[in-house]
């Protein structure tokens, strides 16, 4: 999929273009090989295109017959599972060009609201991507903070698997974003010193917001970390704890039920017993078993076996 978009200082919407003027943004989603033939045509090296869309590539700066390549980790939630993916930025002197394997979330913001972005302004709009990378990073471990929250609750009355398959699911998920997010800082720094791209002074000003809020990030990620795996070995002693607690309730609950089994073989021998004849023997015998399963499940109570 390629999409040529195109907005000046002037423009209040994002205009989808048929062919690229100075100043476009195009954007290429897994794109079919006629694609790739015209992004070649535009001054895009093969090489970039390829290193864009494998997923293995490491955020990484690059340059080439006059274009400029940056490669980013963006996160996304494929089938329910937080991960990260590479986002190809190619500058040329007329383009700024964006690659991806599959759709993410970050360039759907923009397309869905222009506001405050143009894409004739190409440096502007490399760190409005950055900014946007960072800020999203930052929103998913808001949400695995609540995550984590929650088993806090459900932690204490678990006895299954699934707590601690969840954790580990994040703790990947950290893992992850832990290194796109340390790939990042040195694309950040790359681009910081000046020799990448041309800094103007608000340019500055802007690269240090982002590169203190990506710092951010990473010191929340080493958190984070910190925090599920010492969940996971509380978890683990929690779940050995409760399963004790429910085997020694089994144990009091069957030493308690086998009085009456006793008590009822005892009586049903087929030889002379007492309380035989009385009219009343079954129940006597029948409360004596209860009043005494009762007084042994409460002298276990007493002593807090249970």
């Amino acid at each position: 999929m390629l999409n040529i978009l195109f907005k000046k200082s002037r423009d209040s919407d994002l205009k989808m273009l048929e062919e690229p003027v100075a100043g476009s943004w195009i954007n290429v989603v897994n794109p079919t090989k006629k694609e790739v033939n015209f992004l070649m045509e535009k001054g895009v090296p093969l090489e970039f295109i390829k290193s864009s869309l494998d997923l293995s590539e490491q955020p990484r700066v690059d340059e080439e017959s006059g274009a400029k390549l940056l490669i980013i980790q963006v996160p996304e939630i494929v089938e329910g599972d937080l991960e990260t993916a590479p986002l190809g930025i190619v500058i040329t002197s007329e383009y700024v060009i964006t690659i991806s394997k599959t759709k993410n979330k970050i360039l759907k913001t923009f397309v869905n609201n222009p506001k405050g972005f143009y894409t004739t302004k190409r440096s502007r709009f490399l760190f409005q991507l950055f900014w946007t990378t960072v800020k999203s990073y930052l929103g998913y471990l808001n949400y695995i903070d609540n995550t984590l929250d929650k088993f806090g609750t459900s932690v204490t009355k678990s006895l299954g698997n699934q707590e601690i398959m969840d954790l580990l699911n994040l703790q990947k998920a950290l893992t992850y974003f832990k290194t796109a997010s340390y790939g990042n800082q040195r694309v950040l720094d790359k681009i910081m010193t000046g020799k990448f791209l041309k800094l103007y002074e608000q340019d500055e000003d802007i690269l240090d917001d982002i590169i203190i809020d990506n710092k951010q990030v990473i010191e929340m990620i080493d958190t984070y970390l910190a925090i599920t795996a010492n969940t996971m070995a509380a978890y683990g002693s929690i779940v050995g704890n409760n399963l004790n607690l429910l085997m020694k309730l089994l144990a009091v609950l069957s030493i308690s039920m086998a009085i009456p089994t006793i008590i009822a073989s005892m009586f049903g021998m087929n030889v002379a017993l007492p309380f035989q004849s009385n009219p009343i023997a079954f129940w006597g015998i029948f409360f004596s078993s209860v009043v005494f399963s009762f007084v042994t499940f409460y002298g276990f109570f007493k002593l807090r076996w249970i």
